[in-house]
Formats: C-alpha cells, sequence, structure tokens
C-alpha cells in the first residue's frame, strides 16, 4: 500500500453537495445493481425450471422404459416356459387325447370333465406346473370351450364371446401370447359359481399335432399381484413414485401404492386391492354432491395414454405430461407413459408434483429474497474474492483428499472418479476415488463405504489394495489405492487380439486365485467383466492380474447383510451376468462370479463376445434361453479341458457350475503347468504393442 503525504490536507467531510451527488450515484448504482439482479434472477429461475423439467422428463421415462423392459423380460421368459410345456410329448399327447374327446362327445361336457383324458392332462400337469409356481391351467379347445381347468365348475363351458375369445384368435394362428390380468367373469361365460383368490395372468401358447395344426390352447395362470404386479411395483422412487398398468378400460392391472387415500375417499373397499378394482379417473372425497366415481373423467395421464392407444406410430404411443394435474388418488402428480400394443395396457410413472419440482419451491424462496437482500448480496459478491483468496491459502496450488496431492483425473464412472496423486510425504504414486457430488445421496454414500469396507477386508496380491479412507476437507469420501500401471482386459483384446492359450490360462489362474480368497470371506462381486480387470507391471513382473471395482460385492456370509442395490433396476453388464441374476437380481452366490470368469475366459480366447446384440432385452433372452458356443469352434487350439471348463462355468443351471473361485482353481492350476507363459513372453507382448 502507498503512503499518505504529510503535507495533503485531511478530508474530515463532504460538502453538502458533493454529499447528495454521492449518495444520488450509490442510489443509481443500487438500483442498477438492483435491476441487473432482478434480471439474472428472472432468467435463472427459468432457465433452472426449464432444465429440472428436461431432466425430470428424461428421469421419468429412463425409468418407465427399464420396467416395460424388465416386464417383457419376465413376460417373454414365462411364455418360452409355457411353450416348452405345450411341446413336451406327453403333454401333447394328453392334450390331443382329450380334444378327440371332446369331439366325439359333441356338445356333452360332462362326458369331457368326467373322462379319463381330462384326468391324464390334469396328472401330467400338475407336477410342471408345481415346478413352475403357476396357478393353474386352462386347455380350451377350437370351439372356445374350457376342456380342462383346475377350478372343477369352470371345466366344460365357454371363454367369454367378447371379451375373452378375441384374445385367443392369434393363439389359434399359431402365436404364443401373453393376457393381461382378467376377471373371470371376463374369461368364463356365466360361470356358476367364481373361483376364490385374485386375478391371474395367463400365458397362452398353441399346441399342435404331428402336421403341424393348432388343435388347442393350452393356459398357463399367473398370480396377477406375484408377478405383473409385482415387477412394477419394485420401481416407487422417493415418497411418491410409482409404476402402474392400467387396461383400455383404465382399469388398474397392479396394486396401487396408495391404497389408504384410496380407502379414505371410499373409492377402494377395505380388504381389497386396487388392481382390477380402481380406474384411473379424477379422484376426490365420496361426498353426496359429488359425481360417481364411473362418471368421472379419466385422469390427464389416462385420457393421453387411451388417445394413443389408437395410435398407429410409436412415438405418439408414449409421453410425459410435466405440468401438475390431479392423481387417481386425489394429489397433484406428474407422469410419463406408454401404450405396449402387444400386451394392450399402458404402463405409467407418475410423482408428486411437490416431490417432483422440490428444488423449485427453494428457488422461489431465494428468488423472492434478492431484492430484500440486496445490500447482503452486494457485500457478499465484493466478499467473494477475499473467500476466494482465503480458498487459496488454505488449499495451496494443488487439491488434495487427506494427505494426498490430486495431479490429474484419469478415469470416471457414475458414481465416483479416479485421479491420479501422490502421498504428501511419500511422493508415492496413488490412486484416489472421489464420489462425486451429485451422487452423494444417503444410500449412494452407504454404498461407497460398503465398497472401501469389504475391498479393505481382502489382501490377495491379485486384488486392489486399499490404503487410507476418509473425507476431502470438503466433506467428499475418498479412499486410496494402489496406482497400478497396466491395462484392462478389455484394452488388451481390442490392441493385441485374442490372447494366447498360455496367457490366457496365466490370467485366469490369477483371477480365480483373487477371487477364491473373496469367495471364502462370502463375498460376490457380482461385476467381473474386461473392464474390471487389469494386467498390469508390478516392479519387474508383467501381466500380473489386478481384480478392480468392488461397488456391487455383496456380502452372502451374513444372514441379515442388506443389500443396496435391491428395488434398483438390474445392476451390472448383461453380457457377463448369470442367468439367475437376470432372472432375480437379489439371488447371487459364488457361482454368479463363476458364470463371468467363463464369459471372460471365453472373450480372451476368441477376442469376441460371448453373445452379440444391440438390444438388451435380446441380449438377456439369448443368455437365459440359448446354448453358449464352445471357445474351441471360434479359436483353434483351444485345450478340450480348458475348453470344457469354460463350457462348465457357463452352465445355465448353477448347480452345474463349479462352486466358487476354489474350485475353478483347482481344474486351472494343473493347465498353467502344462501351458506356462513366461516372463519373456510376456515382456514380448508388452514390448510389441506399449
Amino acid at each position: 500500500m502507498g503512503e499518505i503525504a504529510e503535507d495533503e490536507p485531511a478530508q474530515t467531510a463532504a460538502p453538502p453537495g458533493r454529499w447528495l451527488a454521492t449518495r444520488a450515484g450509490l442510489l443509481t448504482l443500487a438500483g442498477i445493481v438492483a435491476l441487473l439482479l432482478f434480471s439474472i434472477g428472472a432468467w435463472t429461475y427459468h432457465t433452472v425450471e426449464t432444465s429440472l423439467r428436461e431432466l425430470r422428463s428424461d428421469s421419468m421415462r429412463g425409468l418407465l422404459d427399464a420396467q416395460v423392459n424388465s416386464l417383457r423380460v419376465w413376460i417373454a421368459e414365462e411364455i418360452a416356459d409355457a411353450e416348452r410345456i405345450a411341446r413336451d410329448p406327453a403333454v401333447r399327447e394328453a392334450v390331443l387325447a382329450l380334444v378327440d374327446k371332446a369331439a366325439q362327445a359333441g356338445g356333452d361336457s360332462s362326458k369331457i370333465c368326467a373322462s379319463p383324458e381330462r384326468a391324464r392332462v390334469n396328472e401330467i400337469l400338475r407336477p410342471l406346473l408345481a415346478d413352475e409356481g403357476s396357478a393353474g391351467h386352462n386347455v380350451i379347445g377350437p370351439d372356445g370351450r374350457l376342456l380342462s381347468t383346475r377350478y372343477p365348475d369352470y371345466c366344460g363351458l365357454s371363454v367369454h364371446p367378447r371379451r375373452f375369445a378375441p384374445l385367443l384368435e392369434e393363439v389359434f394362428r399359431g402365436k404364443s401370447k401373453f393376457v393381461r390380468p382378467v376377471r373371470d367373469t371376463d374369461r368364463v361365460e356365466l360361470p356358476p359359481s367364481l373361483r376364490a383368490g385374485g386375478p391371474l395372468a395367463w400365458m397362452e401358447t398353441p399346441v399342435r399335432d404331428e402336421t403341424g395344426q393348432v388343435r388347442a390352447v393350452l393356459g398357463i395362470a399367473e398370480p396377477a399381484e406375484a408377478g405383473f404386479s409385482a415387477i412394477l411395483a419394485a420401481a416407487r422412487p422417493g415418497q411418491t413414485g410409482e409404476v402402474y398398468a392400467f387396461d383400455a378400460e383404465g382399469y388398474m392391472l397392479s396394486e396401487s401404492r396408495f391404497p389408504a387415500e384410496l380407502q379414505r375417499m371410499h373409492l377402494l373397499p377395505h380388504g381389497t386391492g386396487a388392481l382390477l378394482n380402481t380406474q384411473i379417473r379424477e379422484s376426490g372425497p365420496q361426498t353426496p354432491d359429488a359425481p360417481p366415481a364411473a362418471d368421472r373423467p379419466f385422469t390427464r395421464l389416462a385420457t393421453a395414454a387411451l388417445a394413443g392407444r389408437a395410435a398407429s406410430r410409436p412415438e405418439a404411443q408414449r409421453g410425459v405430461l410435466l405440468d401438475p394435474y390431479p392423481g387417481y388418488h386425489g394429489s397433484p402428480v406428474v407422469g410419463a407413459w406408454r401404450w405396449l400394443p402387444e400386451l394392450d395396457v399402458a404402463v405409467a410413472f407418475e410423482i408428486g408434483a411437490e416431490e417432483a419440482y422440490a428444488p423449485l419451491r427453494f428457488l422461489k424462496v431465494a428468488y423472492a429474497a434478492v431484492l430484500i437482500a440486496l445490500f447482503v448480496a452486494v457485500v457478499a459478491a465484493m466478499g467473494a474474492g477475499v473467500i476466494a483468496a482465503g480458498f487459496k491459502r488454505r488449499f495451496g496450488s494443488a487439491n488434495k483428499a487427506g494427505d494426498y496431492v490430486i495431479e490429474r483425473e484419469i478415469g470416471s464412472g457414475g458414481m465416483a472418479s479416479v485421479y491420479l496423486a501422490r502421498h504428501a510425504l511419500l511422493k508415492r504414486p496413488t490412486a484416489v476415488k472421489i464420489l462425486k457430488r451429485l451422487r452423494a445421496s444417503d444410500e449412494m454414500i452407504a454404498r461407497f463405504e460398503r465398497e472401501v469396507q469389504l475391498a479393505s477386508q481382502l489382501s490377495h496380491p491379485n486384488t486392489v489394495e486399499i490404503f487410507d479412507y476418509g473425507r476431502t476437507r470438503d466433506g467428499l469420501l475418498y479412499y486410496a489405492m494402489e496406482y497400478l500401471d497396466g491395462i484392462t482386459l478389455a484394452q488388451m483384446v481390442a490392441q493385441d487380439g485374442p490372447a494366447p492359450v498360455a496367457r490366457t490360462v496365466h490370467i485366469l489362474r490369477q483371477l480365480c486365485a483373487g477371487l477364491a480368497e473373496a469367495h471364502a470371506k462370502g463375498l460376490v462381486h457380482r461385476d467381473i467383466k474386461p473392464e474390471n480387470i487389469m494386467v498390469c507391471r508390478r516392479g519387474i513382473e508383467l501381466d500380473v492380474v489386478k481384480i478392480l471395482d468392488f461397488g456391487l460385492v455383496k456380502n452372502v456370509a451374513g444372514p441379515h447383510t442388506r443389500d443396496l442395490t435391491h428395488g434398483l433396476r438390474i445392476l451390472g453388464t448383461p453380457l457377463y451376468m448369470a442367468p439367475e441374476r437376470i432372472r432375480s437380481p437379489g439371488d447371487v452366490d459364488a457361482r454368479a462370479d463363476v458364470y463371468s470368469v467363463g464369459v471372460v475366459a471365453f472373450y480372451l480366447l476368441t477376442g469376441r463376445k460371448l453373445f452379440e446384440s444391440e438390444d438388451d432385452l435380446e441380449l438377456a433372452q439369448r443368455v437365459l434361453n440359448e446354448p453358449p458356443p464352445r471357445a474351441s469352434s471360434i479359436a483353434d487350439g483351444v485345450p478340450a479341458a480348458l475348453d470344457d471348463f469354460i463350457l462348465a462355468c457357463l452352465a445355465k443351471r448353477r448347480e452345474d457350475r463349479p462352486r466358487d473361485a476354489a474350485a475353478m482353481l483347482e481344474i486351472v492350476e494343473p493347465l498353467s503347468s502344462e501351458y506356462r507363459w513366461t516372463q519373456d513372453q510376456a515382456a514380448r507382448a508388452w514390448a510389441s504393442k506399449r
């Protein structure tokens, strides 16, 4: 700072005119600043509102698409099971005999229902349906008569000619079909009594004779609330989010998240579910002055979806409603919908408008306070430089996480970013993984903590080593681990092509050894894939395998361990997921990792993916149902023992796979003695490409 000259006169007061001018200038400046802040506030509010609406639209569409895909995977699997049963020689023979008996009996239903042919059908189907967990069956003749059914009172009756018979026309033409949940009164014409229990969804499939002609339809029943409805009920984010389905008459085909609200408004009797009992109509208390529930208009979402039913263009069969409207349970909501023409149902996602746009409420308060807090805002703006200078003094020229100085980002995922860092004193290169601020929800924090806690239990040389764990100065969770000088298996195959047998065995032996320690501790990795396995340079040793990313690890040793991924979409890469994980994401043991190792081994030897598909739904179906090819059918020189080992790991039934990584290691260890990968070979491989 400069010095004041001793002979310069001190100015203790400004002349009145000058003071007024100064005050006027200050007022003008304050007015300009106020107008500027007002304009910035209005622009900011509009921009944030627009961005929030776009984000909400994308998130609703994404969640809805994920649930539709899950529903389609479940339906495809159930249809495949029904077709397998219908193709069973014993089932087909018994059903055709029953159809012939019905033709002989003419219109006498008693002869059909009391016939040994019907008893034979029931006898054969009973154990098959018990294995599938199905609720029952129907055998329907070409005239629409129920020739065999689990509920005896329905035997000999006809399917409803207007409600159900049209749904079977495609099946009698040879195409299997899923039939949405229906009431028995809409399925069976004039039943003398009704079956006890809830609505059923049906997998209808044709039964053909030796010439390929469709002679009957076999229907397999699933309780709607246990399958169809349960899949949709798995997606209920936040306090008010809900995915549900409804039919062309607006009736709900799944259970509601809000039965108490519907009962309070006398729209749903106590002791009953919303499934096929509640229509998607604008709701309110059922007062004497209010119109009957059946006369109220459909909600905006239901109206749009039912209009989309008549559209032929796919883009007209889906939509998003971002302006709040009254929901079927009485509260304002926003939502998204899709009409599924192949099922003739709509699937919708709705969330309370207040919850969906909660950030705007706080923004409005802040925006309204701008002019009141003008002076504070100006002072805060002037003080920003002081705060920035203090920040620089506090942190220096480089960011820090604990004792680690961050140098640069080396990788980023959906949950966290990984940085190259050095210990402030040891100067050792280290990888530091920091949870992203925008992903720091309670659940993500718990997953991050679980990842580092479980990974730190492992000390095997083929598992990445954890050094430290804590929070950065601004509160972000991080952990420090060893920095690896190497490439992933995905990068290795992309650069070098298929790996030689000896190198593949060398990698598999280390991979199995690292997983064996985890499996022995009751930990299942659940995300073994080429991108999560590295071959590294460790000192003078090359091709050292390291297992990475324990973000999806599950502890199956403890009976009370909570799975933090439960209820979310299926997590992981479908190509490397075991079939049981696709069917039920929470049903996991060490054999899920065994399957993934088999897929990785196939990829290493052949340079190809086990199954190729651009569509995740088709890929999931191939994983579930298509036999895997042998590696030897694609790559030359694959030893029979290694070929058989990979095929055993890829068994669809986990009971047919090696029990865990230790069992795999017992198979791979002898192969590593026979097919040795030396350090000289490794050095040549590294030198030729790197």
